[in-house]
């Protein structure tokens, strides 16, 4: 069943509406359907002007959302941006609206919540250390963060 163009843009739009997409995933989208690619440009020149399609506003989304409940650090963050096409300026403008304060209370949450069964401290500081890179925190911060929660108990 071949769709007519506005049949295409109709669902192009319902697929930019449901959530924030970036420019990346909606040509993917575009590229089930059998049009020509012209067609294509032209539909999705109209998202970006009327406001459905904005890397910005994507990217800042995305790097609020996996910060609060996915608990992902700028590292995580970074790649997943890039592996999505979106540019190093934007990318780095989205990261630089993060708060650090709420960024360091979030990498605590993280390292609190870790359930990790070790007796030897050293053995138990490496997991924690371990698993919270692994979520894309910073070595540095992980570290510094470690020895401050050490400090405090």
């Amino acid at each position: 069943m071949e769709l007519s163009n506005d049949a295409i843009l109709k669902k192009v739009l319902r697929y930019c509406a449901y959530q924030d997409r970036c420019t990346q995933e909606v040509r993917k989208k575009l590229a089930t359907f059998d049009m020509p690619d012209s067609e294509k440009g032209k539909i999705l020149k109209l998202l970006i002007d009327e406001g459905y399609l904005d890397d910005e506003r994507y990217a800042s989304t995305f790097v609020r959302s996996k910060i609060h409940l996915k608990k992902w650090g700028v590292n995580k963050i970074r790649m997943a941006l890039k592996l999505k096409g979106i540019s190093d300026e934007i990318i780095s403008n989205a990261l630089s609206e993060i708060d650090p304060e709420i960024y360091r209370d979030e990498l605590i949450k993280v390292l609190k919540a870790k359930k990790i069964n070790e007796t030897d401290l050293y053995k138990r500081k490496a997991k924690l250390a371990q698993y919270a890179i692994q979520k894309g925190y910073e070595p540095g911060l992980v570290w510094d963060t470690l020895k401050s929660l050490n400090s405090k108990q």
